[in-house]
């Protein structure tokens, strides 16, 4: 066990490499059962910007449209490599997120929110699914996001991460829950996001990302055909309109942000396969 910074030794770039590789894990299973998937977020603009991570970057994003983001997560049962361990509902009764990690076995990316938790904490990546909508903003959408919102919150308090003091009606709201188990939270979760089974329906919505849902909902058409983008020198899928999502999301895409903008997600604890824990 040693201590240093993210940075150090290029520790961060270590890092972003190990996602890389739970990628092309991920997107194997995808080409073998052509399903869709989309580099997303801040991956799709290091692709664009850098031709890979944004060199501050220390995490990995990919979406894909809810039928696909299924089939893929029952596949993994069977078909993901050993080294790799799919974390989400279906893996863990108790997991807390209404979106998917594949993690690698042997290794650890503990932030501080899950110190005091014990569950798999292997590096990363994220994969979100993207789900039907009428409409760029509505009402129904509007309340949809807000009861996953919520949702998210009462799991988060109910799981018991390290996150601030709960208010007093998120209080009441989780002693009326304590009967229900975490993964009928979950689902209902699931359900509520995905109620808009109308695959004819004009958007995709993203409601599980912490971008505010508005511009998280785009026209399906800037997606299809996906077209391939270069990143860390390989092509992978990304929507058809690249420039007007990232343009929707950040404004200025290709304007570097200023230096105390450029965070990572602070690690307490990271570990690489066959190493000693780095505690920073």
């Amino acid at each position: 066990m040693c201590t240093k910074s993210l940075i150090e030794n290029d520790i961060l770039r270590r890092l972003q490499l190990t996602e890389v590789e739970i990628l092309k894990e991920v997107v194997r299973i995808c080409k073998e059962n052509k399903l869709q998937y989309f580099l997303i977020g801040g991956t799709l603009l290091g692709a664009i910007r850098h031709k890979g991570f944004i060199p501050w970057d220390d995490d990995l994003d990919i979406a894909m449209p809810r039928k696909d983001y299924e089939k893929l997560l029952k596949l993994c049962e069977k078909e993901l490599d050993s080294k790799y361990y799919l974390h989400s509902y279906y893996s863990d009764r108790e997991y807390w997120l209404p979106f998917a990690k594949i993690r690698k076995n042997g290794t650890v990316f503990e932030d501080e929110h899950i110190t005091s938790i014990n569950s798999h904490k292997g590096i990363y990546i994220d994969i979100f699914p993207l789900d039907n909508a009428n409409r760029q903003k509505s009402f129904i959408q509007d309340i949809q996001a807000k009861i996953v919102k919520r949702i998210s919150n009462l799991v988060i308090q109910k799981r018991g991460l390290n996150v601030a003091e709960p208010g007093l009606v998120t209080k009441i709201i989780l002693n009326m829950l304590k009967p229900i188990k975490l993964q009928s939270l979950t689902k209902f979760q699931t359900k509520v996001m995905s109620y808009n089974g109308r695959n004819d329906s004009e958007y995709h919505i993203n409601l599980g990302s912490n971008y505010n849902y508005i511009k998280q909902t785009i026209p399906k058409e800037k997606y299809y055909p996906p077209i391939k983008v270069e990143f860390e020198g390989e092509f992978y899928n990304a929507p058809n309109d690249w420039h007007y999502i990232l343009t929707r999301i950040y404004g200025d895409y290709m304007k570097l942000p200023p230096e105390d903008k450029r965070v990572t997600h602070n690690p307490v604890r990271l570990k690489f396969e066959g190493e000693d824990e780095i505690i920073f």
